[in-house]
């Protein structure tokens, strides 16, 4: 960051633990009245600072606002605005809603390869959908991943090491497709070379007969469907969709197919934000907890110091005049101003031990300068 502004992370109230992942741990943390994500990235991973530098500075409707990033405690992080909505990976979606969904993701890759940029880990647990409005919108999270990203869906180029590109997130968008449609991926297996083999001979592989066996979907549905699958899910980069407006106008298509107008599309579309959606939003919100953090707010305890400085000092200086003057008082009158220096001196201890779970705002209360009011102060004799 250019400017040296106090980081999001040391304003943090709290935290709750969304995810765990092999390559990050995610978490719904509040700052300055606001609700964000942190994504806190494992050591061993990272992202393309770039390409996350350019997101951040894009505002999309269909994309994440990123509020901060950076590295911390040998870790790289990414802090962005929560959204309240549910994960694609959490739902089997209508045909036509589904295909609704996709074309709105190809409308905010659009505005990402304006930028030369490409998604790269296009996956249902990086979308999520929310209500704009009332209207269903998808929204891409998490752009800018090293590597080839869910393995499932990923493109066969991918796995040789090449960058993300428009074709390689169009097979990943054919995929995604499936998963909404029928519930779970196309492909599985149990290792990254397996996962590699596969993704080579998705030529074989026959979604419609995937559809046609599992008898939940009617004969215009697999056959609206059909075209896509040819136009989306190739092993060779160049027998896919030329390009995003290609495969938009299939998308128009295969909803033209599906529905009698506009009117009956915005209609399934508007019932399932209202049953899923909406439903979803009215679900609490879990509170936060300071412990769940994965990292130490910077100078958080620090501003309790001073009173207990001060504190100490008086204490000290009263020491120092009871001895000064022990040869001028009777012993029992410094025997008993020590016991009860002593007490204090313990109450403070006490008081200490407290004082971490005091707010920042309270810390002037904390400091109860009574402790000092009542010792005695032995007086000087000429």
């Amino acid at each position: 960051m250019s400017e040296k502004v106090q980081s999001l992370l040391d304003l943090v109230a709290g935290g709750v633990p969304l995810h765990q992942g092999g390559e990050a741990d995610i978490y719904r943390v509040s700052a300055k009245d606001h609700a964000y994500v942190l994504k806190w990235y494992k050591r061993a991973s990272a992202f393309d600072l770039g390409t996350v530098e350019q997101i951040a500075s894009l505002n999309a409707d269909g994309l994440y606002k990123i509020s901060e990033f950076g590295e911390r405690d040998g870790h790289s992080y990414v802090v962005y605005d929560y959204i309240p909505g549910v994960s694609a990976s959490e739902l089997r979606v209508p045909v036509v809603v589904a295909l609704f969904i996709l074309r709105s993701l190809v409308a905010t890759l659009e505005t990402l390869k304006s930028k030369q940029l490409h998604h790269g880990d296009l996956n249902p647990g990086n979308i999520v959908l929310t209500a704009n409005k009332g209207r269903l919108q998808p929204v891409l999270i998490d752009c800018g991943i090293l590597g080839p990203g869910a393995l499932a869906y990923a493109a066969p180029e991918r796995f040789q090491g090449k960058s993300a590109d428009e074709k390689s997130d169009v097979y990943s968008l054919g995929m995604l497709l499936f998963r909404l449609v029928y519930g779970s991926e196309l492909v599985t297996a149990d290792n990254y070379d397996e996962y590699a083999a596969k993704s080579l001979e998705i030529d074989s592989c026959d979604p419609s007969q995937v559809l046609y066996m599992s008898g939940k979907f009617s004969v215009a549905e697999i056959s609206a469907l059909a075209p896509l699958w040819k136009a989306l899910l190739r092993a060779d980069a160049g027998d896919r969709a030329e390009d995003l407006d290609e495969l938009d106008e299939l998308l128009e298509i295969a909803i033209g197919k599906l529905s009698v107008g506009e009117a009956a599309v915005q209609k399934e579309v508007q019932n399932f934000v209202e049953s899923v959606i909406q439903e979803k939003l009215r679900q609490k919100v879990p509170e936060t907890s300071e412990m769940a953090l994965p990292y130490e707010i910077t100078g958080r305890r620090g501003k309790f110091c001073w009173w207990k400085v001060s504190i100490l000092l008086g204490l000290v200086l009263i020491l120092i005049v009871l001895a000064v003057s022990v040869n001028k008082s009777g012993k029992s009158e410094v025997d008993d101003a020590g016991d009860l220096v002593l007490k204090k001196s313990r109450s403070l201890e006490i008081l200490d031990e407290l004082s971490d779970s005091v707010p920042p705002e309270q810390a002037g209360n904390v400091a109860d300068t009574s402790l000092l009011q009542d010792l005695p102060t032995p007086e000087l004799r000429e």
